[in-house]
């Protein structure tokens, strides 16, 4: 021992001697490393020298003050399970070990495996943390946090993700697993077949900017690799797959014997790619004879320095996680695990979770960088990229890349064969045929450029035949265009994702395909595949049953069926339009419940308002108002009508005729909003309800009968030749050759219907130059468009899963929306929205609105009795100064004395008797009366008045005076009610002088119409005839009443003495 070494070994014991001094918790570090008689007394050295830079680094101070940490480690010489078990009773349990380490490297060290569990089963059983550099583990299926394992040495988990970042630099999509028995196997597989699953979803990729998907075609086990026949019987499967990368995961032994198999098989030669993990890479330094030039490797370090590298790492985890456990002073009381050999009782450190929890939390910046994943994994290491290149006469591995978690740095490669670049990867392009007919949107022809001949990038060559208005060959040469459409693009996507060229050309005989009943063979797109002249058709080709007797057909790509398609034809204005708007229900509820209940509620409320009729009380010539009153004012509100109209009084009618004139508002705003909708030219059409539709099934119904018609050998004339014989034998006298005729023909009204595909249809309704086409009913025997091919063709199975593909990242969606949607289709579905009629749902609001208006105007009601019952007498103590009247007119009058005075009037008035003979007959006596007491006045006045004055003038009485206009006397003096007697003629005319004749009643007001009836003025008037001679005073003072005329006299006693 060097001088140097000495004294750092004494001041590491004298640090011991101090921390025992000041209490610190004892906590150990054990290391099991298998024994190597050169490497031992190294890795030792190296343990403790690394706690000891700890123990000098002022950012672990935490650490030293809070615990006494030491190492020890323990090299095993035999492997054997007593020697492990040994270790832990002797030097684990006793020195109070917190963690261990364990180092198995069986590439440099030749140990048994087993050893390597046998250290993880005990340290799992006792719950102390592991950390692991294990050479064997995969790193992918075990529960590491459960085991509260930590693995820091590369695992089969960094191992496929450096073979996949490589596959992807070199653009190696599909690829071939092939494993052993071998430890690890199961994860190699999974990680890889996950790595494949995630890149599918993936929509872009870093290199090249181009979506890199990469597909495991297929994986082989080999249970039995020294079985020769059985192995290469296996094998062989690759030789049938499209792939050209294999992946190989074995031991070494097993990765010679397959190179082998592989060479004498065909599959190890310059077309193909082998990638081979550690395990499989022999550790000498020359490359077996079976192993090629080219063949790559994924490997790391396993010599002494990635040991002792290991060693540094694994204290470094652990003085951290102390560091980290003193500084938040946490489990520092149960940090000992006072594990023990001894007694029968099952002993676990119950805290070693905890502990392990801060192991795989550390988190340190190198280098090394030390970070762990959830389960336990180191998450950044490197890995080494080798190829067997050509050095001298022999083969050796060289490192020519590197892999870490920055990604992928290569060099120089020698690629199988030596040749110049990689291999493709996949099999050499094939070639296709593809048969196709025109099809709009699937299949358009279209003119090649003039001067180049070529076409432009969205479409694709094809060669198709001139042909006549019939669909007949006019030559047996085809000339070149450019197809575009829906299934072109479908084609151009399978020949990129399946690496194919191909040829498109048209059918000769032009024909869909149907079956020939009498000779029972096909024509058309289905012959050209029987007869061998193409591989695949690509068009707007159906699925049926009797097609797919002849052909295989791929999944279906687009879903179809069979329709109708009709012209649209100008109309007139229907008769009813202005009824359009809402439909009759509602119009019901409107015009016939709505106005008369709202008019019956205004009527009830006025009629039980105390300021309205109050219950008949208040006379009609005072308040007009009536049920039919009510109806018209209703009425009149409605539609806004500017007649006259009588409006009620009370509160709760004339709120509910506010919320009934907010009603009407509604009302005539929503439907004068869609009048306009229906005012308009009608759009007449056949809207047939489909295939079952009457006028198809039966045509003569109508008159002229109904036409209809298809194209002949397809799809939709075999459905309904099969299903609608009755229809079939009608409508072929009207079928035309293509669909663009069936169009014409619809158009010219030559046929009223034209059945055929429904995407069909539905894209010529929608590309329609004037929008004058629309479908019309359901769609019938719904099928989809596939993809063609001769039975037992080997494309269908690959064409099928790229067709699924594309369905689940939306590709064929998108194409069906480009091609399919036209300007005529949001033309019709924007119309048919704006013109639907309303209902009693969409009219809700204004039905509810109405209910409460009614609800509150009868609590109104209620209110104002109230008031009138007890709040009027209350409110007219305190209103000394008429605030009310200014608040509300009815409210101040009715606290007036003027109004107590009208009122009290009108009850006489209402008691009194009211029928016609009645009041005749009590006028006369009153007026008997009247004149009686008026001459018995007179005759005491008269000899009163000779007595007083001794002159000739005479005192009479004066009935007005006396009276007031209702009849009651007045309360005055006696003397008030006489005149002088000459004074009458300038006071007193004749039926009120200073009157107008009043031949009309409505005129007379009800106080002059009372003085008429018990007018004073037959005392000093008389009847008189028209022819009767008058002088010229007389004749102005002469007046007309009641079918008389009167003229004035002198009072004189003649005169008296008349009445």
């Amino acid at each position: 021992m060097t001088p140097k070494r000495f004294l750092i070994f004494l001041l590491f014991l004298l640090s011991l001697l101090c921390s025992v001094c000041v209490g610190r918790v004892q906590v150990n570090l054990q290391a099991l490393v298998p024994n190597h008689f050169g490497w031992a007394e190294e890795f030792k050295r190296i343990f403790l020298t690394r706690l000891f830079s700890f123990q000098r680094d002022r950012r672990y101070r935490a650490v030293f003050n809070t615990f006494h940490p030491h190492v020890k480690m323990t090299l095993l010489k035999q492997d054997s399970p007593k020697e492990i078990l040994g270790a832990f009773c002797d030097e684990i349990f006793p020195s109070n070990t917190t963690t261990i380490l364990h180092i198995n490297n069986p590439l440099s060290i030749r140990r048994r495996t087993a050893a390597s569990q046998y250290v993880t089963e005990l340290a799992v059983y006792f719950g102390i943390p592991l950390i692991s550099w294990d050479a064997d583990d995969s790193g992918g299926s075990q529960n590491r946090v459960e085991s509260r394992t930590l693995q820091i040495a590369p695992t089969i988990h960094h191992q496929t993700q450096a073979m996949f970042t490589l596959l992807q630099r070199y653009n190696w999509t599909l690829i071939s697993i092939v494993t052993s028995t071998t430890a690890g196997h199961i994860d190699f597989i999974s990680e890889l077949r996950a790595l494949s699953k995630n890149s599918l979803k993936v929509k872009s990729s870093t290199y090249g900017h181009q979506q890199i998907r990469i597909e495991v075609i297929s994986n082989i086990i080999l249970r039995n690799i020294t079985n020769k026949s059985q192995t290469m019987k296996e094998l062989t499967g690759l030789i049938e797959t499209e792939s050209r990368v294999i992946l190989l995961h074995s031991n070494s032994l097993q990765s010679k014997y397959i190179m082998d198999y592989a060479h004498e098989l065909g599959i190890a030669g310059t077309e193909y790619v082998w990638i081979l993990s550690q395990s499989a890479i022999p550790t000498a330094k020359y490359a077996p004879r079976s192993f090629h030039l080219g063949l790559l490797g994924v490997s790391y370090d396993h010599g002494k320095v990635a040991m002792e590298n290991a060693i540094k790492m694994a204290a470094t985890t652990w003085v951290t996680a102390l560091n980290n456990i003193a500084m938040k002073r946490t489990l520092i009381s149960s940090i000992s695990p006072n594990l023990t050999c001894e007694g029968n009782s099952h002993m676990f450190w119950k805290n070693g979770s905890k502990f392990y929890d801060h192991l795989r939390n550390v988190t340190v910046t190198g280098p090394p960088n030390i970070r762990f994943n959830e389960t336990g994994i180191l998450m950044s290491t490197e890995l080494k990229i080798m190829n067997i290149q050509r050095r001298g006469t022999g083969k050796m591995w060289e490192q020519v890349g590197s892999w870490n978690k920055e990604g992928l740095v290569m060099k120089d490669i020698t690629w199988p064969g030596e040749a110049a670049g990689p291999p493709r990867g996949k099999p050499a392009r094939k070639f296709v045929r593809v048969v196709t007919l025109q099809e709009n949107p699937y299949v358009i022809y279209l003119p090649s450029d003039p001067i180049t001949g070529g076409c432009n990038p969205t479409a694709v060559p094809c060669k198709v035949y001139e042909r006549d208005e019939n669909k007949n060959r006019l030559s047996n040469i085809t000339i070149p265009k450019c197809c575009i459409g829906l299934s072109i693009d479908l084609l151009k996507i399978l020949s990129n994702e399946l690496d194919f060229d191909y040829e498109l050309f048209e059918v000769e005989d032009g024909q869909w395909g149907a079956e020939n009943q009498d000779t029972n063979e096909w024509n058309g797109l289905p012959r050209a595949l029987v007869d061998k002249k193409a591989d695949w058709v690509v068009t707007s080709l159906k699925i049926n049953p009797e097609r797919a007797s002849v052909v295989d057909f791929s999944a279906p790509y687009l879903e179809t069926g069979i329709t109708i398609i009709v012209a649209i034809r100008e109309g007139a204005i229907s008769a009813t339009a202005f009824l359009e708007p809402y439909d009759y229900p509602s119009w019901t509820l409107i015009l016939v419940f709505s106005v008369h209940a709202t008019g019956a509620s205004i009527f009830i409320f006025e009629w039980l308002s105390p300021y309205g009729l109050n219950q008949g009380k208040t006379t009609l010539r005072e308040h007009k108002f009536s049920l039919f009153r009510s109806f018209w004012l209703i009425w009149a509100m409605l539609f806004s009508a500017a007649v006259s109209t009588d409006t009620p009084r009370g509160v709760s009618s004339r709120f509910l005729a506010n919320m009934w004139a907010l009603f009407a508002l509604v009302f005539l705003a929503s439907y004068t909003a869609n009048l306009a909708a229906f005012m308009i030219t009608k759009e007449e059409y056949y809207d047939l309800s489909g295939i079952q539709d009457l006028r198809l099934k039966n045509p003569y119904v109508t008159k002229p009968p109904f036409k209809y018609a298809t194209i002949p050998s397809g799809s939709t004339e075999s459905n309904i030749k099969k299903n609608h014989p009755d229809m079939y034998n009608y409508m072929k006298k009207y079928n035309v050759p293509t669909v663009a005729d069936g169009v014409a023909a619809l158009k010219k009204q030559e046929i009223q219907a034209f059945i055929y595909d429904a995407t069909v249809l539905e894209y010529l309704a929608g590309q329609d130059k004037h929008c004058r086409l629309i479908t019309v009913g359901s769609w019938y025997a719904m099928t989809g468009y596939g993809v063609a091919f001769p039975h037992g063709s080997q494309w269908k199975d690959k064409v099928n899963k790229i067709i699924l593909e594309q369905q689940d990242k939306g590709e064929l969606e998108r194409l069906q929306k480009f091609w399919l949607a036209g300007a005529c289709q949001k033309k019709k579905k924007r119309k048919g929205i704006s013109s639907h009629t309303l209902g009693i749902l969409n009219f809700t609001s204004a039905f509810i609105l109405l209910a409460c208006g009614m609800v509150l105007g009868a609590i109104l009601l209620g209110i104002e009795h109230c008031y009138f019952r007890f709040g009027r007498s209350k409110l007219k103590k305190w209103d000394k100064c008429g605030c009310c009247a200014l608040v509300s007119l009815s409210m101040g009058k009715s606290l007036t004395f003027e109004q107590s005075v009208l009122e009290a009037i009108q009850t006489h008035r209402k008691r009194r008797c009211k029928d016609a003979l009645c009041e005749t007959q009590l006028w006369k006596i009153k007026h008997e009366l009247d004149l009686a007491l008026l001459k018995i006045d007179k005759l005491e006045d008269r000899g009163k008045q000779n007595k007083l004055e001794g002159g000739n003038s005479v005192w009479r009485y004066n009935p007005v005076g006396y009276r007031q206009p209702n009849g009651i006397p007045r309360r005055k003096s006696i003397e008030k009610s006489f005149i002088r007697e000459e004074d009458v003629g300038s006071s007193e005319r004749l039926l009120f002088k200073d009157q107008e004749d009043t031949r009309s009643e409505g005129n007379i007001t009800p106080r002059r119409r009372a003085v008429l009836r018990r007018s004073p003025s037959y005392t000093n008037a008389i009847s008189i005839s028209e022819c009767d001679d008058l002088d010229e005073a007389q004749k102005n003072k002469k007046r007309y009443h009641e079918g008389k005329f009167y003229v004035e006299v002198n009072n004189d006693p003649e005169t008296e003495s008349m009445f």
